[in-house]
């Protein structure tokens, strides 16, 4: 794990904020910040679906290219033209060019650390962890992650449902760590796991074994237990987690029972054509399978756009980067997600699903020995689309040589507030730690005001 030892994250963050300050952009959004701080009552985004990009997308190879910085740091992509006069995105995102009215893009978006665990700890629990790593503080045992977090708002409105599922699977870097899950909320917030969808648009795919209901554990005989887990209940003093896995275990009978998750899950009948449609390979299908979660409102689908599940960082591209971004990455990525946002928008569901896409950092604007692009905390791009969000927005910009923002800085933890704040997931809200303290659902960061309609 290569940490890059560049300026503190301070001294970035003083630097920015000052300088949308100076510019009047604290203004617009200070008006509007109270009322943002607060639960949303009316709510437009139903569910969200998060892409995560593992490892690091390349701003300048995808939605902040620099055709004027100098030749060590432009790269060799060429730029096209968008749908919104006057932006350019590389030129390996034909579709997503054009359909960039649909969505929106942060290109001054920065997070605290080049690190792959703290950025991603971040990224997913809005804490910059420094202790974050892929040995011993592995999990996020305290602070939840934004899928728990959403789970928790619409527990109770997902009868038969999971409030939070995982495509392929919850860990990050691989299986190395696990920052998605849902920390001190408690087992009944945790991601289901998808397990593997096929890498074909023709192969069958097999759902979660745990849908399925056992021969050897009849209805009645889990019913039975769950009049023994209500008797413990009923006794005082019992810690938490024993009543935390009670919900657990009665919400996962309700799936069972129901055959509504199960029915979720059935990628395979999904008719032929809307299989290839998404693309013959492994982020079409997954995709489909996160369209049919936000069908049936599944609150919150975290799909991991991952090639190597062993390692988990195809994003990080220090070497090779030209040709990877080219050939493996963003075809697939540009496809999939292009499909996306038309289906939810045919189905009706764009206005009422948020989805999000981003990795936990972008790439140094200078090239290195290796055609590669190393890790870069200070600046990268986040899309968001849908969710009652307006669209077609362009927030901020990085200078001609991409290294910091130019305009409008984003910290990251905005995002996340913004992603809460159109679920309707109160800002005010916290979870208890070990030793008895408030930890509160982010430590900093707004709702981004110049997103919300």
């Amino acid at each position: 794990m290569d940490i890059d030892p560049r300026q503190p994250a301070k001294t970035i963050q003083d630097f920015t904020r000052r300088q949308w300050i100076k510019g009047g952009g604290a203004l617009a959004g200070s008006l509007l910040w109270p009322r943002l701080l607060q639960a949303n009552p009316d709510a437009s985004a139903k569910r969200c679906i998060l892409i995560y990009l593992q490892g690091g997308l390349s701003h300048y190879e995808s939605f902040d290219p620099k055709p004027n910085a100098p030749s060590a740091y432009r790269g060799e992509f060429g730029t096209i033209r968008t749908s919104i006069p006057g932006i350019h995105f590389s030129e390996h995102l034909p579709k997503l060019a054009k359909r960039a009215h649909k969505f929106n893009l942060i290109r001054s978006a920065y997070v605290d650390s080049p690190s792959h665990p703290v950025a991603i700890y971040q990224t997913l629990t809005g804490v910059p962890l420094a202790a974050a790593n892929v040995t011993g503080t592995n999990r996020n045992y305290v602070h939840p992650s934004v899928g728990s977090w959403v789970a928790k708002t619409f527990a109770g409105k997902t009868k038969g449902l999971p409030p939070y599922v995982a495509i392929p699977h919850s860990g990050q870097l691989g299986i190395r760590v696990h920052f998605a899950s849902s920390g001190s909320l408690g087992a009944e917030f945790e991601p289901m796991e998808s397990g593997m969808t096929p890498d074909t648009a023709k192969a069958p795919y097999l759902a979660p074994q745990s849908l399925a209901q056992s021969r050897e554990n009849p209805l009645s005989r889990i019913h039975g237990r769950f009049g023994l887990l209500n008797t413990l209940e009923g006794q005082q003093n019992l810690p938490e987690s024993v009543t935390g896995l009670g919900d657990y275990h009665r919400h996962a009978a309700e799936m069972i029972s129901s055959g509504k998750a199960a029915q979720a899950f059935d990628l395979n009948q999904e008719p032929a054509k809307a299989r290839e449609r998404y693309g013959d390979h492994l982020w079409g299908q997954q995709t489909l399978l996160a369209r049919r979660m936000a069908e049936a409102d599944v609150p919150f689908t975290l799909l991991n756009y991952t090639l190597d599940q062993e390692r988990g960082q195809d994003w990080d591209t220090h070497k090779d980067n030209f040709n990877i971004m080219r050939d493996v990455l963003l075809p697939p990525m540009d496809h999939s997600v292009s499909i996306l946002l038309d289906d939810l928008e045919e189905r009706g569901l764009l206005g009422t699903t948020l989805v999000a896409m981003y990795g936990e950092f972008g790439r140094t604007p200078k090239i290195n020995r290796d055609a590669g692009r190393d890790h870069w905390e200070k600046v990268f791009s986040i899309f968001l689309a849908g969710g009652g969000l307006k669209s077609g927005v362009i927030l901020g910009s990085s200078t001609t040589a991409g290294d910091v923002p130019k305009d409008r800085p984003v910290h990251f933890n905005e995002v996340l507030a913004t992603i809460y704040h159109q679920l309707g997931v109160p800002l005010v809200d916290s979870v208890m730690a070990p030793d008895g303290r408030p930890i509160p659902i982010l430590t900093s960061g707004k709702p981004i005001a110049e997103l919300i309609a």
